[in-house]
């Protein structure tokens, strides 16, 4: 059987491997599998593959487990692409608890960001 929380940690796989194992971790959805997506998001060296597992975060439909990681990717990962999609996994997780948190990123520096964030919100919004 195929490991995909090992495929996703390690460095020597190709980036698509990589990206392959957050979608197959995503669909998962267990703790445990939750778990390394955010130890993906919080250390992988690509900003594409940090981006699949923000995504695939917030595909989780597990707020209690995934809100943190994609919150401190928001405040912290130097990527834009990867906070942009951060931003839009925290409202995809439907908890409107979340709103406070994004509307903050409405006076971000970045332009991209604050694109997002108001997206997200309205996402957020509708849901």
């Amino acid at each position: 059987m195929v490991d995909y929380k090992e495929i996703i940690l390690d460095l020597k796989r190709t980036k698509e491997e990589r990206i392959q194992a957050a979608f197959n971790l995503e669909n998962l959805a267990d703790e445990a599998s939750i778990h390394v997506l955010a130890q993906a998001l919080e250390t992988d060296p690509s900003p594409i593959v940090r981006h699949e597992c923000a995504f695939a975060l917030g595909e989780t439909s597990c707020p209690r487990l995934a809100t943190g990681p994609l919150k401190q990717a928001c405040e912290k990962d130097p990527s834009i692409f990867v906070r942009h999609e951060a931003l839009l996994a925290l409202a995809t997780l439907g908890d409107k608890n979340n709103l406070f948190f994004i509307q903050r990123f409405l006076k971000d520096k970045d332009p991209e960001i604050v694109e997002s964030a108001e997206i997200a919100i309205q996402r957020l919004k509708n849901s």
